[in-house]
């Protein structure tokens, strides 16, 4: 392992905190986003965010506060020389089920944005991972309705201009917050959150640049109703982070594929105490090391830095 350090400690102010994500910044260092506030759903949870400058992180700052209305899922991307900023705000009093997707541009690294706008009209369309942008230049949001527990993607073929949505991911039971990787021979693969009777992670695929997707199966990761992020790095492995568990979000856990995601040799447990440990969100940097960043207990937003072989190493 070669870094690792709490990137936000809960305040009295805002004592709970969850869903982080990061980005490299394009002028160097990172960009990290997550939510935070009295309690998941309150009117008071703000969007905060904080930058590595390749030292150390800095003091967290609020990017975003919808007045009266409380922040929720957050997505940083880089796109060339840019960050995309997804964030749901819940707008109606159902909750999830209620919450309307934004999007926010900073074309500074991060230290100033855009004003929010309304990236989809439709309660319940949230995200949880970055877009992934495919060998032929298409980028795909992976998103999924919290009403009906489905997976898609949002599609656009034009460097953000316009979006569309893909067919559904669907499973025999709930699926969300898919995580899309593109494997050397173009198909598309992707993992699925499971709902509370399913203990293991969804999987699917897609052969026509994630137009359509295939009907969800079991993967052969256990991951209990929690989140998960899988992404394939340049040397052309796969590193996945879930909870390695039938009930509970502990432990968290890497896991690593030499064959794009189909099977899984090795693993190694990030956190293994009693508590939530949960939500991870995985990049690959420019130096070839891995970003790791995920929900401490509720309370503090841990980051990780290690190359790809410490997963492995005993």
């Amino acid at each position: 392992m070669l870094r690792a350090q709490f990137i936000f400690h809960g305040t009295t102010e805002r004592p709970s905190c969850h869903c982080a994500s990061i980005a490299e910044r394009p002028g160097g260092g990172l960009f990290a986003t997550w939510y935070a506030g009295s309690r998941e759903g309150a009117a008071d949870v703000a969007i905060l965010c904080a930058t590595h400058d390749g030292e150390r992180w800095e003091e967290p700052r609020v990017l975003f506060d919808p007045p009266e209305r409380p922040g929720g899922n957050t997505v940083v991307y880089r796109h060339d020389d840019s960050l995309w900023h997804f964030v749901d705000v819940i707008e109606g009093p159902e909750g999830w089920e209620s919450a309307v997707l934004y999007l926010l541009r900073s074309h500074d690294g991060g230290e100033t944005w855009t004003e929010a706008q309304v990236f989809d009209e439709e309660f319940g369309i949230m995200v949880r991972h970055a877009p992934i942008q495919l060998s032929g230049g298409r980028l795909l949001l992976p998103a999924y309705d919290e009403k009906v527990w489905r997976g898609f993607a949002f599609i656009t073929d034009d460097e953000g201009d316009t979006w569309r949505r893909s067919g559904w991911m669907v499973a025999e039971a709930g699926c969300i917050q898919p995580t899309i990787i593109e494997r050397s021979d173009g198909t598309l693969h992707a993992l699925l959150r499971s709902d509370g009777n399913v203990p293991h992670a969804w999987e699917c695929s897609s052969s026509d640049g994630g137009e359509s997707w295939t009907q969800c199966v079991p993967s052969e990761l256990r991951n209990p109703n929690s989140g998960a992020d899988m992404i394939l790095l340049s040397n052309g492995q796969t590193i996945a982070c879930y909870n390695d568990s039938i009930a509970g979000r502990t432990p968290l856990t890497l896991a690593l594929s030499e064959d794009e995601g189909r099977t899984w040799v090795a693993k190694r447990d990030v956190e293994t105490d009693q508590g939530e440990y949960s939500y991870p969100t995985l990049i690959e940097a420019s130096d070839g090391t891995v970003h790791l960043v995920y929900t401490w207990r509720r309370e503090r937003i841990r980051w990780m830095n290690f190359a790809p072989e410490w997963v492995t190493q005993e």
